[in-house]
């Protein structure tokens, strides 16, 4: 008897689940940040890490945010196309630019905040406030195990044919 081939069920499959609902948080922010002040979703991630942390790097939104630095770095250029954010040039490293709000910047962080903070409470809602406190602590243990799946890279698995079906062994 042929080996019964593996199928995701994307009900069941915790990183599935959590992208797909990242995803869709994603879009919709993106689409309603376009429209009502003119920055998508990586804008906005750019400018809210330079609001928190002034004079922060593009490689440390990067960092932070779990986003890849090319993403990062088009959305920091348009920021600064924009008015909205400025560079200097890093006195410890001149390979780096360190990043400020611009007063427009300031601005639109205060505008695009108020929506943010408002799209969060509607997706809780519903929720207790112990649920909520649980919802944060499960993604940071999550977050933290994120250096284990990290870790577990291509060269620990190997990938063997079994009847023309690809089956995963976990050396």
């Amino acid at each position: 008897m042929a080996a019964k081939p593996l199928r995701l069920d994307p009900h069941r499959h915790a990183a599935f689940q959590i992208v797909t609902l990242a995803n869709r948080i994603s879009t919709s922010a993106s689409q309603a940040y376009l429209r009502h002040f003119g920055i998508g979703v990586m804008e906005w991630r750019a400018l809210a890490h330079v609001a928190r942390k002034p004079g922060i790097a593009a490689n440390e939104i990067a960092q932070l945010s779990g986003l890849d630095k090319s993403s990062v770095s088009r959305a920091v250029a348009a920021l600064i196309r924009k008015g909205d954010v400025s560079a200097a040039e890093d006195p410890a490293d001149n390979r780096r630019s360190l990043l400020t709000l611009t007063p427009a910047g300031e601005t639109l962080h205060d505008r695009v905040i108020v929506a943010s903070l408002e799209r969060e409470r509607l997706l809780l809602q519903g929720l207790s406030a112990d649920e909520r406190r649980n919802l944060f602590a499960l993604m940071a243990r999550l977050a933290a195990n994120m250096d284990l799946v990290d870790d577990h890279t291509a060269e620990r698995l190997r990938v063997r044919h079994l009847g023309g079906v690809a089956q995963k062994d976990y050396i």
